[in-house]
């Protein structure tokens, strides 16, 4: 039952973020893209995130429905781009701003 709810939400949540990621790249590529090259590279990215932690709650749920009907679990064959990923969290970070729209990193 929670598979299946897993199953219905993480495809209803899909989509519309690979047609956000589509949408961002698309006008990335673009001339007006060009102006807003940074705003766009973090749709892009956070779009990114969010896909991905949609697919890693769909392998918890399967991992859970496999140990439940007692079949093995699979070993990960992707790797971790912990560069990118450190990347992502810096420039991120460093365009946050709180309430009052201070940066939440000091320059220096």
């Amino acid at each position: 039952r929670r598979s299946t709810l897993v199953a219905m939400l993480s495809h209803e949540i899909r989509s519309p973020l690979h047609g956000m990621l589509g949408l961002a790249t698309a006008l990335l590529d673009s001339e007006a893209g060009k102006q807003m090259n940074r705003q766009l590279t973090m749709i892009r990215n956070c779009s990114s995130r969010l896909l991905d932690l949609v697919v890693n709650m769909m392998d918890v749920a399967q991992h859970e429905k496999r140990r439940l009907n007692g079949t093995p679990a699979e070993r990960p064959t992707t790797m971790v781009d912990v560069i990118a990923i450190i990347d992502e969290v810096v420039t991120m970070t460093s365009n946050a701003v709180d309430k009052m729209g201070r940066s939440l990193l000091r320059k220096g």
